[in-house]
């Protein structure tokens, strides 16, 4: 029975269906295709209108319509393409993810083949697929699928053997990874990885090949990065910011991502019982468990390095996390989330190691397979749950409080002007009106503009309405603009007010 099942694992096309269709089952189920982009998705939505009406890579949210500097342009220039075959369609903007999650799902799978036995390989892509975080993320509005997709084929063309000949395997490589550079600049931990794993493999004229696209195609960026944010707003000025110490950030990221990476695997109770949970005894608990389970998975990188098979999954996840600790802005997680594939390595690697250890009467190879098979079965009771709960939780994530306020503002609202608000991007898909970010101490080294500085900007950009929301998200910061209508009545008159499970959101006419 066991040769049965290894024979029927090793089924090339089998498993290559087999991984389609449960990843764009599980994708799909948790995706609403008709929901409107939110948060970072607002901006990248607003990016590729800009792109699609041939504005220019500008923030046309914003009343001056600035050159945008923050967000590199892959993925906006990427939903702009969608948009021009389709027309601007928030159905068609998820379906893309969608595709690419699905296709980040298979390269992934692919590579696993490179490394496991059929069985084990099958076991993880099954793992990755269903994965909680992954298929959550995979039919988003956000940038997460395509560089998924970028990040898991560039890996796969580093360790595969096409194409043979050194400079087109270092073209190939060069435009997968610039390609994914200007999608999202962690791309940078896996650029040094496959630098390394090259040069390792003694492919070392590839990787300078790569390395030269690579400069190619991220100079346009730079450049204009260097150009145009003299005012403000770059990635780059987020290494400035913060007034903490180098020890005292490292060591505060070093926790936040020990605590978060058992999560992406089995999901989030280290999350749930460190954010949310009142108990000590849980959250000590949790954190036991995340410093046994983030161990065991960095040791798994450690033996995966000793193994040319396999030593690109530990560079890959070692150089990222490396970039991440001194990245002062943790995005509640999502840097993990390309990551999974090199998580899933770690921890066979780490629960084989450990089953040798104590004196488990298995082969190296058969360990690895019984380690592929534990991690699917340690990772689907939540990620069934999280399929099963799908419906319920999108609903519960609706916010039609947020939602009513922009239909206030675009069938109600009389007088001319923007709008100040937390989350401008959505202001301006919605209502069509330019919007004004307020500044919050949400980032690190960010500060609460004061009801002067609120002051100071509705006069100079001649804002007609404010836009206050309580707690949109889990943790938010106060909305500084909530301390501003408590402080100048004066100014700021209430018009328009709606409440929903995330708390109450108001709109005020400014009259003065």
């Amino acid at each position: 029975m066991p040769d049965a099942i290894a024979a029927r694992a090793g089924s090339f096309w089998g498993g290559a269906v087999l991984i389609t269709l449960v990843a764009g089952a599980a994708i799909t189920v948790q995706t609403r295709f008709g929901a409107p982009p939110r948060y970072d998705g607002a901006g990248y939505a607003v990016l590729a209108t800009a792109l699609l009406e041939g504005r220019g890579y500008r923030a046309i949210d914003h009343p001056d319509a600035p050159r945008h500097v923050h967000f590199p342009p892959g993925y906006p220039g990427f939903l702009a393409m969608v948009w021009s075959a389709t027309g601007v369609s928030n159905r068609a903007a998820h379906l893309a993810s969608t595709a690419c999650a699905v296709g980040a799902t298979l390269a992934a799978w692919l590579w696993f083949r490179r490394m496991y036995s059929p069985l084990a390989a099958l076991a993880m892509g099954l793992t990755l697929a269903v994965n909680w975080v992954w298929s959550r993320t995979g039919g988003g509005i956000q940038s997460e699928p395509l560089f998924m997709l970028l990040g898991q084929l560039a890996i796969l063309a580093a360790a595969g053997r096409f194409p043979r000949r050194w400079a087109p395997r270092g073209l190939l490589l060069g435009l997968l990874l610039g390609a994914a550079l200007l999608i999202r600049h962690v791309a940078l931990g896996l650029i040094a990885a496959i630098a390394i794993d090259q040069a390792t493999r003694g492919r070392g004229r590839a990787a300078v090949v790569a390395a030269v696209v690579v400069a190619l195609a991220a100079a346009p960026w730079v450049v204009w990065v260097v150009s145009f944010g003299a005012a403000g707003g770059s990635q780059a000025e987020l290494l400035t910011q913060g007034g903490r110490s180098v020890l005292g950030s490292l060591v505060d990221q070093g926790v936040f991502y020990v605590e978060r990476i058992p999560d992406q695997l089995t999901g989030p109770f280290v999350e749930v019982a460190t954010v949310f949970g009142r108990s000590p005894m849980a959250r000590a608990a949790a954190l036991g468990w995340a410093v046994v389970g983030s161990a065991l998975i960095v040791v798994g990188w450690f033996v995966a390095l000793a193994d040319p098979r396999r030593r690109l999954a530990g560079l890959v996840a070692l150089a990222t996390l490396a970039l991440l600790l001194v990245w002062p802005y943790t995005e509640a997680g999502r840097f993990l989330i390309p990551l999974i594939p090199c998580l899933l390595v770690g921890a066979v690697e780490g629960l084989a190691l450990a089953a040798r250890r104590v004196g488990a009467p298995w082969t190296p190879r058969r360990s690895r397979t019984i380690a592929a098979l534990l991690m699917l079965c340690a990772g689907l009771p939540y990620s069934g749950y999280a399929l099963a709960t799908a419906d319920r939780r999108a609903r519960a994530e609706e916010q039609p409080a947020f939602d009513s306020a922009c239909s206030w503002i675009n069938d109600r609202a009389e007088r001319p002007g923007p709008v100040l608000t937390r989350h401008p991007g959505e202001v301006f898909l919605r209502t069509g009106r330019r919007a004004l970010e307020v500044s919050t101490a949400e980032r690190p080294g960010a500060v609460d503009a004061d009801p002067a500085a609120v002051e100071r900007l509705i006069e100079h950009y001649g804002a007609a309405y404010l836009l206050v929301d309580e707690s949109r998200y889990a943790n938010a910061a106060p909305s500084p603009l909530e301390r501003f209508v408590e402080t100048r009545p004066d100014i700021a008159r209430l018009v328009f007010s709606a409440r929903d499970r995330h708390g109450s959101v108001r709109v005020y006419e400014v009259v003065r």
